[in-house]
C-alpha cells in the first residue's frame, strides 16, 4: 500500500508540473496547448506551448498539399527560417528545415547549406482538405540557418500552404502575422 501511495504521489506531481501535456501525435486536443492564434480564419491556425528550452507547435490548415511556417522573415522571404511539412493520407509527416536566402527564395534545406535539421519531432494527419501538423524544436537551435524563437517580444512569422505535396511548387496562399510566443492567448 505504501508503494501505491508513492506512485499516486508521483503521478500527481508530474501532472501538476505541466498544465499542458503536448503529445506530438498529429491530433490537437482541447487544452493541449497554452496558446493559440488564428493567422487566417478558416485557413491557418497556430498553437504553441513552451516547455523549458523547447517549443511545441501545432498547425491546423486548409491545404491540399504542403504547409509551412517561417520565423522572423526579413523583406518578404529574405533571411527567413522556414519549416515545411508534407503530410500523407496515411498520417506520415515529413519536415524540412529550410533557409530562404532571397526576397522570393530560393529556400533550401539547412543541411544542404551546411546547417542542421532541427525539427526534434513531427506528426501529422490529413482529413480531406484539413491538415494537422505538430512539431517540436528548441527555442534556440545553435544553427546559423535558424532564428531563435523570441519569448520577450512579439515575433513576425509567415505562413503558407501549397496546392500539391511537392514543396518545389509555389504556395497558393500565404501571409504574415506577429505572434507573442512568450504569452498566452
Amino acid at each position: 500500500m505504501n508503494r501505491m501511495k508513492r506512485i499516486v504521489a508521483c503521478l500527481v506531481l508530474a501532472a501538476s508540473t505541466s498544465a499542458y501535456a503536448v503529445a506530438v501525435d498529429g491530433v490537437i486536443g482541447s487544452g493541449e496547448y497554452a496558446s493559440t492564434q488564428v493567422l487566417k480564419a478558416g485557413v491557418f491556425t497556430l498553437y504553441w506551448q513552451v516547455q523549458g528550452d523547447v517549443i511545441h507547435i501545432g498547425i491546423e490548415a486548409t491545404a491540399a498539399g504542403w504547409v509551412a511556417l517561417g520565423f522572423d522573415p526579413g523583406t518578404v522571404m529574405a533571411n527567413s527560417d522556414i519549416v515545411m511539412f508534407v503530410v500523407g493520407a496515411d498520417g506520415s509527416c515529413v519536415a524540412s528545415d529550410q533557409w530562404s536566402s532571397g526576397v522570393m527564395g530560393p529556400h533550401r534545406p539547412d543541411v544542404d547549406l551546411g546547417g542542421t535539421s532541427d525539427v526534434l519531432a513531427c506528426a501529422g494527419r490529413r482529413i480531406g482538405d484539413r491538415v494537422v501538423v505538430e512539431f517540436t524544436r528548441r527555442l534556440t537551435t545553435g544553427d546559423r540557418f535558424d532564428k531563435p524563437v523570441s519569448l520577450a517580444a512579439p515575433m513576425k512569422v509567415m505562413w503558407a500552404t501549397g496546392s500539391v505535396a511537392a514543396t518545389t511548387v509555389k504556395h497558393d496562399r500565404a501571409g504574415t502575422a506577429r505572434v507573442s510566443f512568450g504569452g498566452s492567448k
